[in-house]
């Protein structure tokens, strides 16, 4: 069933779970709406229209015009090894270093930092070029000194990455183009 807009129809399939609040996720690129057992997307949909057409334009335009993705095939203990080495030279810049590196899959992002100052890596991060890595595991060490996306945290990383807005599309585009591939295989 697509949302239909004043231009564009954005197809969207719906997804029944055990969970408490309804989320939308562009994983793949399409419009997944998960919703707690019972509940109609009708009223979800309306409330984030905005945010709906919003992010399938951002995605349409990152995805449709921008050259294929060369994926890196990394094993996961290579991968391992890189996010290691660069938690330890980024320990230094930053100055501290996490409490632990743990590496799984995560559906949602690709990587997190916890308040006990764990960094937990998405596997799916061995498929980008290096130099998204590094900016990834980065983003997460910053999280160690400036816990929220706030001013602070932005100039901080600012020091290291000055575009990080051509960074952010390139880790779009690679997440929804490993997902696509991850959800067909």
């Amino acid at each position: 069933m697509p949302v239909q807009t004043e231009s564009i129809s954005i197809p969207y399939t719906v997804s029944h779970r055990n969970i408490k609040h309804p989320r939308l996720e562009f994983n793949t690129g399409s419009l997944l709406v998960v919703l707690p057992g019972g509940q109609d997307e009708d009223r979800i949909i309306e409330k984030h229209r905005k945010w709906i057409e919003r992010k399938y334009a951002y995605i349409y335009e990152i995805t449709n015009k921008s050259p294929p993705l060369i994926l890196e095939n990394r094993s996961r203990e290579e991968f391992q090894m890189l996010v290691k080495f660069l938690t330890k030279k980024y320990s230094g810049e930053v100055g501290c270093c996490p409490n632990r590196i743990i590496f799984r899959h995560l559906r949602t992002k690709w990587a997190s930092c916890s308040k006990k100052g764990n960094l937990t890596i998405n596997y799916l991060a061995k498929y980008l070029p290096e130099s998204l890595i590094q900016y990834i595991l980065y983003h997460e060490m910053v999280h160690l000194i400036h816990s929220h996306h706030d001013q602070l945290f932005w100039k901080y990383l600012n020091t290291k990455f000055n575009n990080i807005e051509e960074i952010e599309k390139n880790l779009c585009s690679y997440w929804v183009q490993i997902n696509r591939i991850n959800h067909l295989g």
